[in-house]
C-alpha cells in the first residue's frame, strides 16, 4: 500500500471506531427521511476541502440500512494490499446528484464496487445502473440512449430504493398498469401500449441479467401488453401519379428523394443519410449503409437533451443493396452528384428526419394530396410489389426485414377481388348438381340417398 492509501485507510478505521466507541451517546447516525426511508451515514475517506467525506446507504427499514451500515464498516475494516483496488462486497445506493454536478448515473454504476451475488439487500437501482454500464459496449448509441431513458425516467423513480427480490409479479404488474392510466411525463396522460411495451422490455431485460448473477431465482411474470401494429395507409393509385409528377415538375434533391422512396422502399433516416457514393450505375442498385436519427443525449454536461447521430441501419439485415428499378436510373444518373454529396440536400450537410417529415408534409399541399406519414411512401412500395407478385423473400430482403414472417404478416393481405377469385375455383358441387337431373334439389332436401339421390352429392357438401 502507499502512503496515501495507507492514510485514507488509517483515517477511516479511527473515524470508525470514534463512532463505535460514541455511539451510545451521539447515536449511530441512522436517521428517517421525510420519503419514509432509513439513511445512515458512515465516513468513507479522508476529508475534501475541509469537509468529511460521508457515503450514504438507504434501506426501507431501520434493521435493513443498520446491517448495510455494519456489513459496510466490517468490509473496510479488513486490510488489502490496495485500498483503491478494494471492492465492497455491496455498494451503496446512488443519491440523485444536485443539478450542477456532470457525472452521470452511468459513470457513478462503473465505479469501483462489486454486486455482491449472496447479498439479499441489493438493490434494483445498482443493478440496473450496471445492466446499463454493460450495455453501453454492446449496443448501438441510439439503443442505449433509448434504455437510459427508459431505466432512469420510468424505472429507478418507482423501483430504485426496492432491493432487487421486493421486486415480483404484483408490484410489476401495478406498475405498469399505472403506466398505461397516466405515465406520461409530460403530462400524466396514458402511455401507449408500444411504450408501455418497452418499459416491460428494458425492465425484463435488467431482471434477466439479475438472473445471470445469482441474485433472483427467476424473472417475475407481468403484465401481457398487447401491441397492436397500426394499419397500413398506402397511396391511391392517384395520389401516388399525383406526387410523382409534382417531384418530376419541381426536380430538386428533395423530390428526387421522395421518388426513390417510392420505389426502393428505403426508410426516412435512411434516405437522410443516402449519399451518392452509395449508388453503383453499372449493377442498377443503391447500397443502405447508413441512417440518421435523433436521440436523447446521455451527456450530462451537454446542453442539448437530444442529438442528432449518423450510424448504422436499425439491424444488420437493413444494411442492404437494393436493386433499381432500370427505368429510373438514367433520371437519377443524370442528376447524380459527387460521391460525398447527400441525395436528399443537394450538399454535403445531411438532412434531419424531423425536416424530411416537415417538408413532406408541404410537398404533399402543393401536389394536392391528402397528408400522409412520410413511412406510408414505404408501405406503398411493399404493397405494390405484392400487387405485382414479386416473391416474398425478395421483397422482405429489399425492406431489410430481419424474418420474411414479419414482411408476411404486414403486407400479404389478399384484396376481397383476390379472395372472391379463389374462392369461385370452388365449382365442384354445382358442376355435379346439375349433371343430376331434374330430380336432384328433392333428393338433397330429403336427406336419404337411398331415394334416387346420388350420394356424390352429399360428399360435395362437406368440401
Amino acid at each position: 500500500m502507499d502512503s496515501r492509501s495507507i492514510a485514507s485507510f488509517n483515517y477511516i478505521i479511527t473515524i470508525q471506531k470514534s463512532e463505535e466507541k460514541h455511539m451510545g451517546r451521539r447515536g449511530e447516525n441512522i436517521h428517517k427521511r421525510s420519503d419514509g426511508r432509513w439513511e445512515a451515514r458512515v465516513v468513507c475517506g479522508p476529508p475534501v476541502e475541509g469537509k468529511t467525506n460521508y457515503k450514504y446507504l438507504y434501506s426501507h427499514t431501520y434493521k435493513g440500512v443498520r446491517t448495510l451500515k455494519k456489513n459496510y464498516l466490517s468490509n473496510l475494516s479488513i486490510p488489502s494490499d490496495s485500498v483503491q483496488d478494494y471492492s465492497i462486497s455491496f455498494p451503496a445506493p446512488i443519491s440523485k446528484p444536485p443539478e450542477n454536478t456532470a457525472t452521470t448515473n452511468v459513470e457513478r454504476a462503473t465505479a469501483p464496487a462489486a454486486v455482491n451475488e449472496k447479498e439479499d439487500a441489493v438493490l434494483f437501482r445498482t443493478v440496473a445502473l450496471k445492466w446499463l454500464a454493460t450495455k453501453k459496449l454492446s449496443v448501438k448509441e441510439s439503443s442505449y440512449a433509448s434504455y437510459v431513458f427508459m431505466v432512469e425516467k420510468h424505472l429507478l423513480p418507482e423501483f430504485g430504493d426496492l432491493t432487487i427480490k421486493e421486486l415480483d409479479t404484483d408490484r410489476i404488474g401495478e406498475f405498469l398498469l399505472a403506466k398505461k392510466k397516466n405515465g406520461s411525463l409530460k403530462n400524466g396522460k396514458p402511455l401507449s401500449d408500444k411504450t408501455v411495451s418497452e418499459i416491460k422490455g428494458t425492465l425484463n431485460r435488467i431482471l434477466r441479467y439479475a438472473k445471470s448473477l445469482n441474485l433472483i431465482h427467476m424473472v417475475p411474470d407481468s403484465m401481457p401488453i398487447s401491441v397492436k401494429q397500426p394499419p397500413i395507409v398506402v397511396l391511391t393509385k392517384q395520389e401516388q401519379e399525383s406526387i410523382e409528377a409534382e417531384a418530376v415538375n419541381e426536380d430538386t434533391p428533395y423530390s428526387l428523394g421522395i421518388l426513390l422512396c417510392l420505389y426502393t422502399g428505403i426508410r426516412e433516416g435512411e434516405i437522410c443519410g443516402l449519399q451518392w457514393a452509395d449508388f453503383d450505375w453499372g449493377d442498377e442498385t443503391v447500397s443502405i449503409r447508413r441512417t440518421v436519427s435523433r436521440i436523447n443525449n446521455v451527456d450530462k454536461e451537454s446542453e442539448n437533451k437530444t442529438q442528432v447521430v449518423i450510424g448504422t441501419p436499425k439491424t444488420i439485415s437493413s444494411i442492404r443493396t437494393v436493386p433499381l428499378p432500370s427505368e429510373i436510373v438514367p433520371y437519377l444518373k443524370e442528376r447524380a452528384g459527387t460521391d460525398s454529396i447527400y441525395v436528399v440536400t443537394g450538399n454535403e450537410k445531411y438532412m434531419e428526419p424531423r425536416v424530411c417529415r416537415e417538408r413532406f408534409k408541404h410537398f404533399q399541399e402543393r401536389a394536392g394530396v391528402k397528408y400522409h406519414k412520410f413511412h406510408n411512401l414505404r408501405h406503398t412500395y411493399a404493397t405494390n410489389c405484392v400487387e405485382q407478385g414479386i416473391d416474398i423473400k425478395t421483397l422482405s430482403e429489399n425492406l431489410g426485414h430481419s424474418d420474411v414472417n414479419i414482411t408476411l404478416q404486414r403486407y400479404v393481405h389478399p384484396s376481397m377481388a383476390s379472395k372472391k377469385a379463389q374462392v369461385n375455383k370452388l365449382t365442384t358441387f354445382f358442376t355435379k348438381d346439375q349433371a343430376r337431373g331434374p330430380n336432384r334439389g328433392q333428393n338433397y332436401k330429403s336427406g336419404d340417398p337411398n331415394q334416387g339421390g346420388d350420394p356424390g352429392i352429399y360428399e360435395c357438401v362437406f368440401l
